[in-house]
Formats: structure tokens, sequence, C-alpha cells
């Protein structure tokens, strides 16, 4: 290093001897890999197989050892080479024994170095880490090595090792395709872990071998599982492609993911159904604008022939005494015949129009519930884009969320998990305008009190919302069970799980074909049917089976009001006592995801007497309305109650804030004790308070701030932004949205070639595009099915059916 160049002559030096010392002694363990890959290959195995593996083996050794062995100034620089060879007394000699000890290993000819093509083949591959640990020997009482490949990401239910390599580069090679091997591997200990490794494999080797090689019993542990041909070229290299692929084993032409997938009879059923739909929508609006240009001609024609009768009147003195004549059916626009009328229910006109409509806030006292639907439903948003991605790529850099110091330990990032109380906001509303609509429509005539008019009332009450819910829910299952598969690509999408599952699954498919019809009985946040078909679907089933509670509640106040408020105060207070009574028998942290590992999740967060709170305050809120406006209405009239006003809005905001920040507390230790209730940061008494009031304070909050908006009394700039029209339009795509949505995020977080790398302001760009692109596809829902039922139901039970 003291000579000339001597940093850089140095350091290259330095660099060769340990890889010579690394290769030189690991050639040995090739020569046990190739000793035990031989044996191992079953009679099923072709001879181009058996060589095209022991190439692929030894490849890369004997590239490396190629570059040792003539590298002439390597051995007259390096006493330690010359050693480690034995030719040290004779430095002339030490390429010739380098090569002669080198081939009596491998029995290979290290002449030239492994050709491209396999050379590729390596650098394309995943790369696999090798951990070694020291493991106690119990019979033997000794220390002995342990080996596992080091995993690479870190996520909530342990660690694993995703890595795909380069899929598209590898399917550039003519010699080889490529393969991903799968499954579930036992590390140190108790430590479990499931792999997923990309490989670029001499194409020679079919996926039926591979698989016969995977049989042997000593693997059998791993559960291991291959997948070939997933990637393939369009077309051979040409021109200066098929140059460099000749030079360097690949060429730069372009790839395709083909599908495995077969066409069943439910996609045939599926993409023929929305045909028929599109058709509709079609001709509905073509005679929608055939009936409007009409109407334009007609009202053309009538206003020309008011103005020649003018004229006539004006020009003729005393014959403006005659009778005027009278307009015959054919200036009349002729009513809708059955099938024109059939047909419009799905006029992309009259659905637009009634989309686009709006109503100022003088028109509509509740005008600010629009905004609220519409932060709720990116509230859902926002917190299924950092959920669903856990469940299909996964993240990189999952520390990143670790409490303490992670994103989930951190204040502003509380916003996120705080996301779920969106659904409760829905909650909310339902009870709200559920509870006002009963006693405004129906409970206000004593006749509807009575058991057999109740009766009927009730079964309307039911089928009227069953109606309304069904027909976009049931589309959008028929869509990600049969076309939802066909519409990604890539690695990941169709790679086979060690589970049997597939990535796009994740978007609700799973099991639907067996368990659809507990989603059409609303019945699919029983224990059995849970997160079994459309699995985000859960508040649909809390939602319904709370709203069938409502008459029951209406009937009591409409008899006698103090008897409607201590009946809803009794179930309330139930309500509130059920969640901590099952937080302290089941041992539960009351926080959805330190306590996932546990059940909280299943057995609380998807419950509805759980979620029982929110209806039930929405409910009161629905009674006190009509005193509040008649006392109130009008909006602040003085400085006093200006103020007034502002001090009861900052207290529902805060206490909103509370239920959101205040989970913060849960995440001050690492996520092992934050899991425990014991070990956790919160004392067990708050614990039980926060199971109990926490979806309480979120929902008093709302509700507060609700109240004020409907009497003009809220913060006046938050206020203002939350009565502009734009909110309506949005609004109304919510249900739609919120059906939709999770298949947004699959078809963008399976579609990746890698775990997810967290950043912020990735993970603001991605939930961005999301809504807006689950508010698009909310549309075609909307337009094709959810509106157009609606008009069907308003067709046959009148105004009663909205």
């Amino acid at each position: 290093c003291r000579r000339p160049h001597g940093r850089r002559v140095g350091v290259l030096l330095s660099a060769r001897v340990l890889s010579f010392a690394a290769a030189y002694a690991g050639v040995w363990g090739v020569g046990a890999q190739i000793e035990g890959l031989e044996a191992s290959l079953s009679p099923e195995i072709s001879p181009e197989c058996s060589l095209g593996l022991r190439k692929y083996v030894l490849c890369g050794a004997i590239s490396g050892l190629f570059a040792i062995c003539h590298e002439e100034q390597l051995f007259n620089n390096s006493k330690t080479l010359r050693q480690l060879i034995g030719c040290e007394n004779e430095p002339q000699r030490c390429q010739e024994m380098c090569v002669r000890d080198v081939s009596s290993v491998t029995n290979e000819s290290i002449t030239s170095p492994c050709s491209a093509d396999f050379q590729a083949m390596h650098g394309f591959s995943a790369p696999l880490n090798i951990f070694t640990m020291g493991q106690i020997d119990q019979e033997k009482n000794s220390t002995k090595a342990a080996f596992f490949p080091l995993p690479n990401i870190k996520n909530l239910g342990g660690a694993s090792l995703i890595s795909y390599g380069e899929p598209s580069h590898c399917a550039e090679i003519p010699s080889a395709h490529y393969c991903v091997l799968s499954g579930q591997l036992q590390m140190a200990g108790a430590i479990s872990s499931s792999f997923a490794l990309g490989a670029c494999l001499p194409k020679v080797c079919s996926e039926r071998e591979l698989k016969s090689i995977l049989s042997n019993q000593n693997l059998q542990r791993l559960k291991p599982k291959v997948q070939c041909d997933l990637v393939r070229p369009k077309a051979p290299a040409m021109g200066t492609s098929a140059i460099v692929e000749d030079k360097l084993g690949w060429g730069g032409i372009p790839v395709y993911y083909p599908y495995k997938l077969q066409y069943t009879t439910g996609f045939v059923v599926t993409v023929s159904l929305i045909l028929v739909l599109v058709a509709f929508a079609f001709v509905g609006t073509a005679l929608d604008v055939r009936r409007e240009s009409k109407k334009q001609l007609l009202e053309r024609a009538r206003a020309a022939a008011q103005s020649s009768d003018a004229l006539t009147i004006g020009g003729r003195g005393l014959e403006a005494a005659l009778p005027l004549r009278v307009a015959d059916d054919t200036t009349q626009l002729p009513q809708l015949t059955a099938v024109e009328g059939f047909f419009n229910h799905w006029s992309l006109l009259r659905n637009g129009r009634s989309l686009l409509r709006t109503r100022p806030k003088s028109q509509n006292d509740f005008a600010c519930l629009d905004a609220i639907r519409t932060f709720s439903m990116a509230q859902v948003i926002l917190g299924h884009s950092f959920i669903y991605c856990m469940s299909s790529a996964g993240y990189a850099n999952m520390e990143q969320f670790s409490p303490p110091h992670g994103l989930l330990g951190d204040f502003w990032f509380q916003v996120v998990p705080g996301c779920f109380y969106g659904v409760d906001t829905f909650f909310v509303m339902s009870g709200f305008l559920c509870a006002y609509g009963l006693q405004k429509k129906v409970f206000h005539r004593p006749e509807n009190r009575r058991p057999a008019r109740f009766s009927l009332k009730y079964i309307q009450f039911a089928l009227l919302r069953w109606l309304r819910l069904i027909p976009a829910e049931m589309f959008c299952i028929l869509f990600v069970v049969n076309v939802l598969p066909f519409l990604g690509t890539g690695i990941l999408w169709n790679t086979e799980k060690a589970n049997g599952s597939y990535c796009y699954e994740s978007a609700g498919a799973g099991e639907c074909s067996q368990n659809w019809w507990a989603n059409l009985l609303f019945i699919q946040d029983l224990d059995h049917f849970l997160g079994r078909c459309m699995g985000h679907t859960w508040y649909l089933a809390n939602d319904f089976q709370l709203y069938l509670t409502a008459p029951f509640f209406a009937l009591v106040y409409s008899m006698d009001k103090r008897a409607g408020w201590g009946f809803l105060a009794v179930v309330l207070i139930g309500a509130l006592v059920i969640p901590m009574a099952q937080t302290a028998q089941n041992n539960w942290v009351p926080e959805i995801m330190a306590g996932a590992m546990a059940g909280f999740d299943k057995q609380f967060y998807m419950k509805p007497w759980c979620r029982a709170p929110a209806f039930l305050i929405g409910i009161a809120m629905g009674w006190s309305w009509p005193w509040l406006h008649e006392r109130f209405q009008g909006g602040p009239r003085s400085g006093r109650s200006k103020a007034l006003g502002w001090l009861w809005a900052i207290i529902g905001v805060g206490l909103c804030c509370l239920a959101t920040f205040g989970r913060m507390a849960f995440w001050q230790c690492e996520f092992a004790a934050c899991s425990d209730p014991v070990k956790s940061p919160v004392p067990r008494f708050w614990q039980y308070v926060w199971a109990g009031f926490s979806i309480a304070a979120w929902c008093v909050g709302l509700a507060i701030i609700m109240m004020l908006c409907f009497l003009n009394r809220f913060l006046p700039l938050w206020q203002g932004f939350m009565h502009l029209p734009m909110w309506q339009p949005l609004a109304k795509l919510s249900y739609s949205a919120y059906l939709i949505h999770t298949s947004i995020l699959i078809l963008d977080f399976c579609q990746r070639e890698a775990p997810v790398a967290y950043s912020p302001s990735a993970f603001a760009f991605n939930f961005v595009s999301f809504t807006i692109c689950s508010l698009l596809a909310a549309m075609v829902v909307y337009m094709l099915v959810e509106k157009p039922a609606c008009n069907l139901q308003m067709k046959v039970f009148g105004s009663g059916g909205g």
C-alpha cells in the first residue's frame, strides 16, 4: 500500500484476497452441494434438467474462481494466496495448481467463465442471505451452528423473507424462465417465518421437475411451493437487443405476465350482466335524449303559436273577441310507455342530473351531513390504505411503525388508526335520520302505533332498507369474485401464497362463493361468517341489525316521551357496560391494532352491541332536534349566544380529538408489551374506561358539531366550508365508494413487484389517488346499479321507497 497508487491497489487486493479465501474455501461446500443435489434428483428429472441445474449451481463459483486463477498479478502480490494454494515456493505454478484443484473438486473446466446467460440468471434471481447463530444442543451440552435465511421484512405477525428479484429481466434470457419459491420455515427456537423468493432458473427444468425436486422429505417441513412461467417475453430479441443478448445473456425486449386463470361461468355471467346494464343505460339515455328533443321542439312550437296569436289579436280589432284555438294533443308530450319507463330508470341523463342536483342551505337544514358523510368515507379509505397494504403487498420498512419511537407512537399519526371512527360517524347519522324520519313520517299518526298497523309498517321498513342496500352490494360481490382476478397482472398478483390464496383475494373475494348468502341476509358479522366474504361489509350487517331496532324505540317514544328517553338511556348504559365487561373477561387491550392478536378486532370492533352507542346517540339527536330547532332557529342573535355556540363547538371538537389522539397512550411501549394488558402503559382501569367510552366520546363530540351546524352556530369558516354544494354529489357516491374502494386498493398493492416502502409523501399521494379512483368507480356503480335500483324502488313503493 506504500507503493504509487497504493490506496487503490491495496483496497483492490484486500477485496480480492477475501473473495479468494471465501471462494477457494467454499468451493468444497459447492462440491458437497452438488453431490447433495444429484442425490436428491429423482428418476423423473431429465438429464437436460440435471445438467442445467449443475451448471446453474456451479456458475457463481466457476466465474469467481476463473477470475482468481487467471489473475497473475494477484498471486505475485499476495503471499497469503500462495500459501492457501500451496505454491509459495513455486509462484510460477500458482495458476496451474489453482486450476487443477478447482477442477478436481467441481469436475468442471475453468478455462473460461460461466456462460453469460447463466451469469444473468444469478444476477436477476433474488439474493439469499444466510444468517448464522449459535444454538444450544441439550443432549451434547454444546453449542452448534444454526442457519436460516435472513428475513428482510418485519410485520405485525412476525418476520418474513420476500424478494422477487428482477422477473422482467429474467424473462429476457432465452434459456431461462422465472419461478417463485414460497413456503413456511421454522427458524431458531419458536420463531417461524414465511418466505417468497424469485429465482431465474434454466428453462430446461420444467415446473413439474422442480416440484419433484422439492418433494424431498427433508424439505417438506418448509411446505415448499414452486410456480414458474409467471412472466414471458413477447418476442425474441432483434437488432441491438440481440447483440446485447449475445454479450450479456439478456436483451431489452418487452415482456408480459400470462394469466393462469380459466374463464369461469361466474365470469361470463358477471360480464354479461355488466354488458346488459350498459345496454340498458345506452337505450334509456337515447330514449331520454329523444324525449328531451321532442320536448324542446314542442316548447318552441307552443311559443311560436302564442306569438302568432298575440299578433293576430293585436291586428284585428273586434276579432280579438273571438275564442282562441285550443291546442290539440299533438302539442302535448306523450306519456312514457311501460318499456320506455323501464329503460328510463337507467338513463344517464336522468341519473346524472340526480347526482349533480344540489339544494341550498336555506332548503336543507341538514346540509352539513353531506360533508360529514364525505369526510367519513375518506376516513375509511385512509385507514384501509394502511391496513390493506399489510395484508397484501406488505411494508418493506414495517419497523417505521414500531412503537414507541415509530409512527404508531407519534402524535399526528394517530389520525390514521383514528380513521376507524369513520364507521361510527355513519352509525350516528343513520340513527339520527332514522329516528327523525320515523317520528315525522310514521308515528305522528296514532293508527301506526297499533299492533297490526305497526307490524305492517315494520315489514315495509325492513324491506325497503334491504332493497336499498342489497343490489349494489351483490353487484360488487359478483365483480370482486368473478371479474377482479382478471383485471390485474404481475408476479404478486399471479403467485399463489403458501396458504393457497392469492393476493387479489384480499379485496374480500376469499370464500364468497360459499358464503355470499350471509351477506344477502346481513349476518356476515357473525363469528362463523366474519371476514369470509367482503370482510369490510361487516359494517352493513351491523347497520342493518341496529336499523331494525329503531322502530321499537320510536314506538315507545311516540307513546310516552319520558318512557322513550328512559328506554333509550337503559339500553345505552348497557351498550357502554358490555364492552367494558368483555374487555375484562377476555383480557383485551381495547385498541384495534394492539388487541388484534387477541381477537379484539373481530369480537369487539365488528360487533353490533359494541357499536350500538353510536346508533343510540344518533337516535337521541333525532328526538332532540325538533325542540332545539324550535328554540334556537335563526342562528345566534347576540354576542353571548355566539360565544356559547363557539364554546360548544370547542367541546365537540375536543371530544373528537380526545378519542382520536388519546389512543397514543396505548403505544408508548414495545409492540409485544402494548399488546399485553398487564404490561400496557395504560392502567387497567383506564383501559376499561376507554373500551366503554372512547366510541361514545367521538359520537357525542360529532353530535354536538352536527347540531351546531344545523342551527348555524358552528365555527363560521368551517361551517361555511361544510355547507358548500360540492359535497352533495360526493355524498351520494359514498355507499358505492365504500363497497368498491377495497378493490381499488388491491389493484394497486397486488400489482407491485416488491413490498411497499412507507414514506409520508407516498402515503399521502396514494391516499389521494385511491380516493379519486374510488369515487370514479363508485360513479359507475351508482349510475348502473345503485340509482336505477332506487328508481325502481320508488316506482314500485312510491315516495316511501326513498
